[in-house]
C-alpha cells in the first residue's frame, strides 16, 4: 500500500472511531464524544476561560475542553485560490549564468550541491535554479539563483518540502503536509502550507 492510501485509510479509521467535534468549511475536527472545540481569532481566546489552547494555524487559534489528546485529530481543509497557471513565467533561453558565491557568501558551504543542480538548468520561474539541501527533520534550506546574473538569494526554508515549476512564479512551500486524496492538512507545528510567488529577490505569499 503506498503511503497516500495508508494515511487516506488511516483517517477513515479514525473518522469511523471518533466523533466529529467540528466540520466547517475550513476545519475538521475528530475527538472524543466529550470533548468540545471551537476556532477562533487570537484576541478572542480569553473570551473562553475554561478552554486551553489546542493548536494555532496561521491566524486561527483552535481552543477546546475535555479534551482526550490520544483522541484528538485536527486537519485544515486544503483548498487553494492560486494555481501553477496563475503566475506564468517565460522560460529564459539565453546562456545561463555559473552562481556567484560572491553574493551570497553564506552558500559557499554548499557549493557541491550547488554546482550540481546548477547543471541540470532552470527548474523554476523562468530564468532560476532553485537549490535545497536538508538540514534536519524535519526541514530543508536553500537558495534561488538567478541563471541571467548568476546572482544567489538565501534564506530558503520550508519543513515539508515544496512543488515548484519552471515555467511558473509560484511554490507551494509544505506540500508535504497535505493528504493528496483527501485533501486535508493534519495540524502541526510546522505544517503550514503557503502559496507563494518569487518576487525576484524574495518570496511574497499570496495565500
Amino acid at each position: 500500500m503506498n503511503s497516500s492510501n495508508s494515511s487516506t485509510t488511516e483517517i477513515q479509521i479514525k473518522k469511523n472511531e471518533l466523533d466529529t467535534l467540528l466540520n466547517t468549511n475550513d476545519y475538521l475536527i475528530l475527538g472524543d464524544k466529550l470533548a468540545k472545540v471551537k476556532v477562533v481569532n487570537e484576541n478572542e481566546v480569553d473570551n473562553f476561560p475554561t478552554f486551553e489552547i489546542l493548536i494555532g494555524y496561521r491566524n486561527d487559534v483552535i481552543i477546546g475542553e475535555n479534551i482526550d489528546y490520544d483522541n484528538l485529530r485536527i486537519y485544515k481543509k486544503y483548498q487553494p485560490q492560486t494555481s501553477f497557471k496563475d503566475y506564468p513565467a517565460d522560460i529564459y533561453k539565453g546562456k545561463l549564468a555559473d552562481p556567484d558565491f560572491s553574493t551570497d557568501p553564506g552558500s559557499k558551504k554548499f557549493v557541491t550541491r550547488i554546482k550540481n543542480e546548477c547543471a541540470n538548468g532552470i527548474n523554476f520561474a523562468g530564468q532560476y535554479t532553485l537549490v535545497t539541501w536538508g538540514c534536519g527533520s524535519p526541514c530543508q534550506s536553500g537558495v534561488v539563483v538567478d541563471r541571467k546574473t548568476g546572482k544567489i538569494y538565501g534564506g530558503y526554508g520550508t519543513a515539508l518540502s515544496a512543488k515548484f515549476k519552471r515555467d511558473s512564479k509560484l511554490i507551494i512551500k509544505n506540500v508535504g503536509a497535505i493528504d493528496i486524496t483527501t485533501n486535508l492538512i493534519e495540524v502541526c507545528a510546522y505544517c503550514d502550507v503557503s502559496h507563494e510567488i518569487w518576487a525576484g529577490t524574495e518570496f511574497e505569499v499570496v495565500e
